[in-house]
C-alpha cells in the first residue's frame, strides 16, 4: 500500500505544472512546521519530539532555501526580490527557532507561508497566468 501511495505522488509531480508544484512545496514545509511546532508543544523531555522538530525544521528550511534558489532574479523582477528577502528572513528565523525551540517563531513563519501559499493559489485560480 504505501508502494501505490509513493507511486501516485510520484505521478503528481511528475505531471505538475510549475504553479503546482510550488504550491506542493508550500504544503509540505506548512505541514513539516505544524508537526516540529506540534513536537515542541507536547515536550523536548522526549528524545521522539526532539528529533521530530528538528527534522522537521531542517526539511522545512531546505525547501525554503530551494524555493529561493529557485528564483529568477531578472525575469521576476520586484516579485521575485520580495519573495528573495521573504526567504532570507524565514530561514534566518527558522534556523533560530530551532536553537530556541520558539513556538512563536514558527507561528510566525506558518501564517507567512500560509499567505505566500493563498498568493500563489490565487494566481492558479483567478487568472489567465500561464507558468
Amino acid at each position: 500500500m504505501y508502494r501505490s501511495f509513493q507511486n501516485y505522488l510520484e505521478n503528481q509531480v511528475k505531471n505538475a505544472n510549475p504553479l503546482d508544484l510550488v504550491i506542493m512545496l508550500y504544503n509540505k514545509t506548512l505541514s513539516c512546521l505544524k508537526i516540529a511546532k506540534k513536537a515542541i508543544e507536547e515536550g523536548l523531555d522526549n528524545s521522539d519530539n526532539i528529533k521530530k522538530k528538528a527534522e522537521n525544521i531542517g526539511k522545512a528550511t531546505e525547501i525554503i532555501a530551494y524555493l529561493q534558489g529557485s528564483l529568477n532574479l531578472e525575469k521576476g523582477g520586484e516579485i521575485a526580490q520580495n519573495l528573495n528577502e521573504i526567504y532570507d528572513i524565514l530561514i534566518s528565523e527558522l534556523i533560530k527557532a530551532n536553537i530556541e525551540n520558539n513556538l512563536e517563531i514558527i507561528t510566525k513563519s506558518i501564517g507567512v507561508l500560509e499567505n505566500l501559499k493563498k498568493a500563489w493559489e490565487d494566481i492558479k485560480y483567478n487568472s489567465n497566468v500561464r507558468i
